[in-house]
């Protein structure tokens, strides 16, 4: 028994549809990342604030604190702004598999936006982990000092 056309092409219709879907789901999961890291350094942000240390330390950490929320705040509408890219990109697919004719060089642009986004997302995430090991490695050495 043969498929009927009509079968047929709604099937390529979600095919084409699918591959980006797995794109998005992917910005989601970082974009989830991103949020998990920023609660962390909110929570630390509370701690430093909490705890009675001399003014010049806090006062510090607040600048670092600062700098890591900037740059964990420009990961994730970096992200958010990829996702939505995509979606615009899987809405130009599906109206243009339904004979709804939008411009065919907006998937392009959907699609760019989306990889740059997220790439410059990606970018904004690795100096917040530079920003995190460097801090770390600065504390192991202030604590070998107080030991030593």
């Amino acid at each position: 028994m043969d498929t009927p056309p009509i079968i047929v092409n709604y099937a390529e219709v979600i095919q084409t549809s699918l591959a980006p879907v797995f794109l998005l789901a992917g910005t989601a999961a970082l974009v989830g990342i991103y949020c998990t890291r920023l609660g962390r350094v909110s929570d630390r942000l509370n701690e430093v604030i909490d705890t009675d240390l001399p003014r010049a330390d806090r006062q510090r950490q607040l600048i670092y604190l600062r700098r890591r929320t900037l740059v964990l705040e420009i990961a994730v509408i970096l992200g958010v702004v990829a996702g939505i890219c995509t979606c615009g990109a899987i809405l130009n697919l599906l109206s243009g598999a339904l004979a709804i004719r939008l411009q065919p060089q907006n998937i392009f642009w959907f699609f760019g936006g989306a990889i740059i986004s997220l790439m410059l997302s990606l970018v904004a995430f690795l100096f917040e982990l530079l920003a995190a090991g460097r801090s770390i490695l600065i504390q192991i050495q202030k604590d070998r000092d107080l030991i030593s």
